[in-house]
């Protein structure tokens, strides 16, 4: 496979930047689909990942969060992005180099229950205060569903970045991100 001109980069790099903004953009603006849009912009990260390793996927995560900060109008809107589907793609091409699979898995879920959690407290008090869930569902019985859409999420972007090297970078194999870490 050839390598890459710095022009090719800077151009997938702005192309991920402007795609993961623009899902940013329309989850403020199309109601029902915001989780689905958020966690469609954590993908552009991902590619980004994949052609340059953790340096390009900080740098298109830093650049989509700044240029979202700017032009969205609700600036809450970005908070599930910086915090969690911006940098999950990070953390999977981490914990993806742990070559145990359920110790993969249990840095994924502990870091998305940190995520989940923190997120819970501090919304709760500042945003939910009087409101309450159907059937007064309990903490656990939430965050089970959570981590259950969270597997989902991490399948499905697995799933995608497989798609992606095969059809755009011509690679076959395993689900990994890549295990050359180009800062």
């Amino acid at each position: 496979m050839s390598k890459k001109s710095g022009a090719n980069i800077i151009a997938i790099g702005g192309i991920c930047v402007a795609l993961a903004t623009a899902s940013l953009y329309f989850a403020s603006f199309v109601p029902g689909v915001e989780l689905t849009l958020y966690a469609a912009s954590s993908i552009f990260v991902a590619v980004m990942v994949e052609e340059k390793g953790l340096g390009g996927g900080l740098m298109v995560y830093a650049g989509a969060a700044i240029l979202a900060f700017i032009l969205m109008p609700g600036k809450l809107g970005i908070l599930p992005f910086v915090f969690f589907f911006g940098i999950y793609p990070l953390i999977k091409f981490y914990a993806e180099r742990i070559k145990n699979i359920p110790a993969q898995f249990a840095v994924k879920i502990g870091c998305f229950c940190i995520v989940f959690f923190v997120a819970y407290i501090f919304f709760k008090e500042m945003f939910f205060e009087g409101i309450t869930l159907p059937g007064k569902l309990p903490g656990v019985v939430i965050a089970a569903g959570g981590i259950l859409m969270f597997v989902v999420y991490d399948y499905i972007l697995t799933m995608l970045i497989k798609l992606y090297r095969r059809r755009v970078k011509g690679q076959k194999g395993d689900f990994k991100l890549s295990n050359k870490e180009k800062v």
